[in-house]
């Protein structure tokens, strides 16, 4: 067990002669403090944890637990579980210096919850920071079929397939954003900066200002003396599209046509089918009943359209019809007939769980093929925006230039 102590403040009537006895001891959790107290021939009458000062506290409020961390977490209690290791002492090893104190953190709150008799997936629901709704069902999952650590195991493939996709993604989008960032940043300058600059020098002439000046100089115009309508032009959309997806019918809505949007659109749709799939041929896999795969795998879609779709296919299953079938009646529009005609192949054969694999496999294959074309389509586009950018100011600031000098040469 860990040895990281805290200290409990407490309250007792000593046994022997009933007298009120206060003080404060250190403790692994509040089982072992009680255990402590009584050893000392008290009877606990008040117990709890002393509040930590502001040195002692763990800094740990700006510390984010990366997908790498719960991996580690994930492979790891897998494989002592695996290997015999009871739960609680599997828990407590995986404290270490490498893992940060914020998860050291979790994990021995997880071990004195566990350790106080709720079962795993329980205690992982306190933490939702660190395990999400996906994570805890299938852990739940895995438990009531009595295959932990085969989940865990499964569970751990899942999240490192998910973290190379999303990393892939990141990286083939990362230089087109900074690209348009850096755009964008020069032009706020030139506008806001450079262009003012050379206005004072237009207003001591008497020629006309090409367009492209006015224009640029009348954004700045704006963005001088209007530039609180702006912020509220943006806080008023960011607080719309707040407002819409925290309401579960604006949400239900967002779902339903993002994955019908042009470009963006294929690549959502196609992320959501790899995690459905991915997650259902992992609890197969396992062990777990068909019908609790297919609901948790809808959840986690991250998607209120398809799990509201999947929920249907959970019924027509659970009244003892075929997942193919199911899917083919009411994710039609949602997944690819070549994806619904391999389930039916997989399902009829008995291999469903190898036939998911493909399918995943496919998926994920599908998805860096559309983001691929999709920095190849946007790269080109930049380089014509920064080219217009560009020569917007260029001309902005040289015509009037010109202008002058012609005047100037004329006189």
């Amino acid at each position: 067990m860990s040895n990281r102590s805290q200290v409990y403040k407490y309250v007792a009537m000593d046994v022997e002669n009933g007298s009120m006895q206060r003080g404060e001891l250190n403790a692994l959790n509040e089982r072992n403090a009680s255990a402590q107290i009584e050893q000392m021939g008290f009877e606990v009458l008040s117990l709890k944890a002393a509040p930590k000062s502001i040195l002692q506290a763990d800094i740990s409020l700006f510390e984010k637990i990366t997908p790498t961390q719960i991996y580690n977490f994930t492979r790891q209690l897998s494989v002592m579980l695996k290997a015999g290791v009871p739960l609680v002492d599997a828990l407590d090893s995986l404290h270490s210096e490498s893992a940060g104190p914020l998860v050291n953190k979790i994990i021995d709150q997880i071990v004195e919850d566990v350790s106080g008799g709720h079962a795993l997936s329980r205690a992982l629901t306190e933490h939702p920071k660190m395990f999400d709704s996906m994570y805890v069902n299938i852990v739940r999952a895995g438990e009531s079929a009595g295959v932990l650590d085969k989940v865990l195991f499964q569970l751990a493939d899942f999240i490192a397939s998910d973290l190379k996709l999303k990393m892939g993604i990141k990286q083939a989008i990362r230089y087109p954003a900074i690209v348009v960032g850096i755009t964008v940043l020069v032009g706020v300058f030139a506008v806001t900066y450079i262009l003012p600059r050379f206005s004072t020098l237009f207003a001591t002439t008497d020629i006309e200002l090409p367009l492209p000046t006015r224009i640029l100089l009348g954004m700045d115009t704006f963005i001088q003396e209007q530039w609180y309508v702006l912020i509220g032009i943006i806080v008023s959309i960011i607080l719309a599209i707040v407002a819409t997806l925290r309401n579960p019918r604006g949400r239900f809505l967002w779902h339903k046509n993002k994955i019908k949007l042009p470009i963006l659109g294929p690549i959502s749709l196609k992320m959501a089918i790899s995690r459905f799939v991915h997650v259902l041929e992992t609890l197969d896999r396992t062990g777990v009943p068909i019908l609790e795969a297919i609901k948790i795998s809808g959840r986690t879609t991250g998607n209120d359209f398809m799990e509201s779709c999947i929920d249907k296919v959970t019924r027509d299953v659970q009244m003892g019809k075929k997942l193919a079938l199911s899917l083919s009646k009411y994710t039609s529009a949602i997944f690819p007939s070549q994806m619904l005609k391999m389930v039916q192949v997989g399902e009829n054969a008995g291999a469903l769980d190898d036939m998911l694999v493909e399918i995943g496999d496919m998926t994920d294959a599908e998805i860096k093929d559309h983001v691929l074309k999709l920095t190849a389509t946007i790269e080109p586009l930049i380089s014509v925006f920064m080219g217009i950018m560009i020569l917007t100011l260029a001309l902005s600031i040289f015509l009037p230039i010109w202008d002058m000098y012609e005047a100037m040469s004329a006189s």
